[in-house]
């Protein structure tokens, strides 16, 4: 039997792809930023334009709020079901939290556990929509988006809410070795974890399956609205989270930050050009995780290089777009491939009934 190398397995995996092109982009992104090119010295490479200090810190910070909030939607997105509200619950999150430090006596840590009640409140509202109500989650989720952007103005009637210092926001400017974020490392753990759950966990194998094959996990004895109910409610909780280390990060609550930097567009176009299939059913985090820090450095790219942000969101647009073609004849080759390996199991069956009956 011929054995493939390790090396074209891993050439065919879609992570091993993006992991290529971010390797050379980052490494283009450094020649070309760093002034190499222009004469200065090659030590440039790693103290100037993207490898500076304050730009890596840039990149860092930015990625926090993404890297949580992929965390949640990527198994929503697995489990056959969207959540387009994530920004709007992010911001108003900060705003209830930003509220409550600025307007009671409560201390940081109990307003943030209250802010977590209010990401479980998101996910079970949003729970009502599709399993009760069974609203699509896209039109759900991008109705109650509206409804929370609308609720952070009301609030605070557009303005700002700035945060005093304290052990909060104390923890949103901790690094480590002079650049990288503490919460950075945070984020990176809750991704770990999420993976974790999804790979190792019963609950995981369930959500595959759940996204995969509807039908065929209710027929299988699974709670398909228990499964989505958690997936909901975890989704939101670290919308919340995402929110919240942002707004420890920055020291101010603004309502509509968040939405305005359109990390929603963001973390959907990394899971779906990470492997996460639209449809449901397939896809990791790792790849996710990747194909988010490959945008991450377009983006970059595109800015050292003094191109216009707006074609930034076309790029972003254009990937997902890509991105969604390929998830459908992906999946349109499983679907042919399942009623193949049905239709011989049908056939096997048959002739096998035939020849007893012969026999």
């Amino acid at each position: 039997m011929h054995k493939i190398s390790p090396f074209k397995v891993f050439l065919r995996d879609k992570s091993a792809v993006l992991l290529i092109t971010l390797i050379v982009l980052t490494l283009a992104t450094m020649v070309i930023s760093s002034g190499v090119l222009e004469g200065e010295p090659f030590s440039a490479l790693f103290n100037k334009g993207f490898m500076s200090k304050g730009n890596l810190i840039n990149v860092f910070n930015n990625l926090v709020l993404q890297i949580v909030m992929l965390s949640g939607i990527t198994l929503v997105l697995i489990g056959g079901n969207i959540d387009l509200s994530v920004a709007a619950q992010a911001s108003l999150g900060t705003m209830i939290f930003a509220w409550l430090l600025d307007r009671t006596p409560v201390s940081w840590p109990f307003a943030f556990i209250i802010c977590l009640a209010v990401g479980v409140i998101f996910g079970l509202i949003n729970t009502f929509l599709v399993n009760k109500l069974k609203f699509p989650s896209f039109i759900a989720t991008i109705g109650m988006a509206s409804v929370y952007t609308g609720l952070c103005n009301v609030m605070t009637k557009g303005y700002n809410i700035q945060l005093a210092a304290s052990g909060f926001t104390v923890l949103g400017r901790t690094s480590l070795f002079n650049f990288l974020p503490v919460t950075f490392l945070f984020a990176v753990a809750v991704l770990v974890v999420s993976q974790f759950i999804l790979s190792r966990t019963t609950f995981g194998r369930n959500v595959y399956m759940l996204g995969g094959n509807p039908l065929a996990a209710r027929l299988s004895g699974l709670n398909a609205d228990r499964i989505r109910m958690l997936l909901f409610v975890y989704s939101s909780v670290f919308a919340v989270v995402s929110g919240l280390l942002w707004t420890a990060q920055l020291r101010v609550a603004h309502p509509t930050a968040i939405i305005s930097f359109n990390p929603n567009l963001t973390v959907i176009a990394a899971a779906i050009l990470g492997g996460v299939s639209f449809m449901g059913g397939a896809g990791n985090l790792g790849g996710a995780f990747i194909a988010l820090l490959l945008l991450n450095v377009i983006e970059n790219m595109l800015t050292v290089m003094g191109v216009q942000p707006y074609y930034n969101i076309f790029a972003q647009g254009l990937l997902l777009a890509i991105a969604l073609i390929i998830d459908y004849f992906s999946a349109e080759r499983r679907r042919k491939a399942l009623l193949r390996i049905g239709h011989g199991g049908i056939s096997s069956h048959s002739s096998q009934t035939t020849k007893a009956a012969a026999g």
